[in-house]
């Protein structure tokens, strides 16, 4: 997803205004591909270190904020998205956005070819979850354990559908679907074409965490931000594969064949 990089729209969205002095930022030190848990513990010392004037929870609200704007590619490039990023931008000394970078990238490289909760993991060694909202992610061997239980009953779908339709009404940081989806690879699965999760979570933080993970697992999903039990959604976003894989076209297909079906059952 080189494409999507964070890193070209935080540079010019940190680009001085007409009439304001340039400052040279500090050079962004990119950190190679490393394991996971090494990943782990350099974002850890690395968010740490980033924009100690702020609290920790606005810091890490506000990396997120930046990265599900950067990767929601129905978005990224609309006024809205663009005036969104620029004004997390704007609380930020260049050295902390550059830090961004850092944080960035060590969030892909945790997730490089493993599937695992890591922002669910991160927030919650961080204790960033004892603050209003109380939030407290479930612990990723728990979510394996749970997706294993569900998955037999669940794949039922496959054989009337070309892919499994998996619903999470409490997304959190997306953990369930991640090890659903670990569930099928152990299976000999293929998540990227023979699953579609919906998920939905009343906080937008949560819901983007979501939406990153999925994203940058390759999962296509719609994440909603709202409320399950009143229904009520204030935000939708699709994963990059969602797009790439025409599954709107897709489903609609799907419905067809199967409306079809059913009338010809019915005569």
């Amino acid at each position: 997803m080189s494409q999507l990089s964070i890193f070209d729209v935080l540079n010019g969205l940190s680009a001085p205004r007409p009439g304001e002095p340039v400052q040279k930022p500090a050079a962004a030190v990119v950190p190679p591909i490393v394991s996971s848990d090494e990943a782990r513990r350099r974002f850890i010392r690395e968010f740490q270190l980033t924009a100690r004037y702020h609290h920790r929870w606005d810091v890490f609200r506000d990396f997120i904020s930046l990265v599900a704007g950067e990767l929601d590619i129905a978005r990224i490039r609309t006024p809205e998205n663009i005036a969104a990023s620029r004004k997390i931008c704007d609380r930020y000394q260049a050295a902390d956005l550059e830090r961004f970078h850092v944080l960035f990238s060590l969030l892909i490289s945790a997730l490089q070819g493993k599937y695992h909760d890591f922002l669910g993991s991160v927030f919650m060694e961080l204790e960033l979850g004892s603050g209003d909202m109380g939030q407290f992610f479930t612990p990723y061997p728990v979510a394996r354990l749970l997706a294993q239980l569900l998955l037999d009953d669940t794949l039922q779908q496959l054989k009337s559908c070309p892919w499994v339709t998996l619903n999470e009404p409490t997304s959190g940081a997306g953990g369930m679907v991640i090890a659903f989806a670990e569930s099928m690879l152990d299976k000999g699965l293929n998540p990227s074409a023979q699953l579609m999760a919906v998920t939905t979570d009343i906080d937008p933080t949560a819901a983007d965490m979501t939406f990153i993970q999925l994203s940058l697992l390759g999962i296509p999903a719609v994440v909603n931000t709202g409320n399950t039990l009143s229904l009520s959604v204030s935000r939708t976003r699709c994963t990059p594969v969602w797009y790439f894989s025409n599954w709107e076209e897709r489903l609609e297909r799907h419905a067809r064949v199967q409306a079809m079906r059913r009338f010809m059952a019915s005569m």
